[in-house]
């Protein structure tokens, strides 16, 4: 297995292993759950820390997501869009989280507050910038502009999806997005008005 492959299959397998066990996850663990000799993660990285460290980087990466989100199909009705946007965001939520649980993670390590909270902000703009890509073939239909409108979405996915703060009920796709396209009030009937 060529060296790239080798630790993307290493970090794939310690990820869920992370969850579990946190920082004392074994090294045996690790080379059980991707099937290779324990010697092999040292070949690969040069210490159980590193790993988890690129464990962290892949989790953080905001890449995947803008990845994912790019693929959906532009032809699909809106709805359709932002529910598998919704869904990719909920995906990479759920990843950040499960880890800055299990490593009780106040933050990325390594990382200063002003470090951390700038690569956030790129982040932000990262995924704004795609989620508004999926939004644009419906932007004549947007009250506010598609950027302004990708951020409500990102920010009102993240906070329904936030394990603290969600509300289980709130959090499918489907709700989110019924939510940020109509809002909570029901449609309202045609005052008539009386003869």
């Amino acid at each position: 297995m060529p060296p790239d492959e080798r630790r993307a299959a290493l970090i794939a397998a310690t990820e869920p292993l992370l969850e579990q066990f946190g920082r004392d996850v074994s090294t045996r663990q690790i080379a059980e759950a991707a099937g290779v000799a324990e010697g092999t993660i040292f070949r690969a990285f040069s210490t159980k820390e590193a790993l988890i460290d690129a464990v962290l980087d892949d989790v953080f990466d905001i890449s995947r997501a803008c990845d994912q989100l790019a693929t959906i199909d532009g032809s699909l009705d809106l709805e359709s869009r932002l529910e598998r946007a919704v869904m990719i965001l909920q995906g990479r939520i759920r990843r950040v989280f499960a880890l800055f649980h299990a490593l009780r993670l106040s933050r990325r390590p390594l990382e200063k507050p002003l470090q951390f909270r700038e690569r956030q902000e790129l982040d932000n703009e990262r995924l704004t910038a795609a989620l508004s890509a999926v939004l644009e073939p419906d932007a004549d239909r947007l009250r506010m502009d598609a950027n302004t409108a990708a951020s409500a979405l990102r920010t009102i996915t993240f906070s329904l999806t936030h394990p603290i703060l969600s509300e289980p009920t709130l959090s499918d796709p489907q709700r989110i997005v019924d939510l940020v396209l109509h809002g909570i009030a029901k449609p309202q009937l045609e005052k008539r008005t009386p003869c």
